[in-house]
């Protein structure tokens, strides 16, 4: 049925069958990309952090933790890069929320269809076994047209 309202009703394919329709009134609107935006927090933090490492070098005192060779600025590097980065998606997380909520002013009202649909599939079924109706149907076509009284249950 989706198909004729799209234009294709030439295409219609006869193994298809809508059982059940519904139209729903739903509202569109845009919404943050949120992945981008927390690693763009994540990346600013690292960011951060690597800056603060090297001007934590410039201003180090003999005996301090960077003293200590590339263990040391690794070290240095990884506590700022935990307060930084942990920082910057508390930073990136409400930028999502004020953009969601100001996306959430901008909706706007559309219908949605939902159709649920059968498929025949007889060229690959999902078992070897033949369905039932398939069976009913050449047991039928088997039997003389005489009528109703000549079959036979079977069992």
């Amino acid at each position: 049925m989706a198909r004729a309202r799209a234009g294709t009703a030439g295409d219609d394919d006869h193994d298809e069958h809508v059982i059940h329709e519904e139209w729903e009134s739903v509202g569109v609107r845009r919404a943050p990309r949120i992945g981008h935006i927390m690693g763009a927090g994540i990346g600013l933090g690292l960011a951060a952090a690597l800056i603060l490492t090297v001007t934590a070098a410039f201003n180090e005192q003999p005996g301090g933790p960077l003293s200590t060779g590339a263990s040391g600025y690794l070290r240095v590097f990884g506590v700022f890069a935990v307060i930084c980065v942990g920082f910057g998606l508390l930073v990136a997380g409400l930028i999502v929320i004020v953009l969601d909520r100001r996306g959430a002013r901008r909706e706007r009202p559309a219908i949605a269809e939902h159709a649920t649909t059968l498929t025949d599939d007889l060229v690959s079924p999902m078992t070897d076994e033949v369905p039932q109706w398939v069976r009913d149907a050449e047991g039928l076509d088997a039997e003389e047209p005489d009528g109703p009284e000549r079959r036979r249950p079977k069992g």
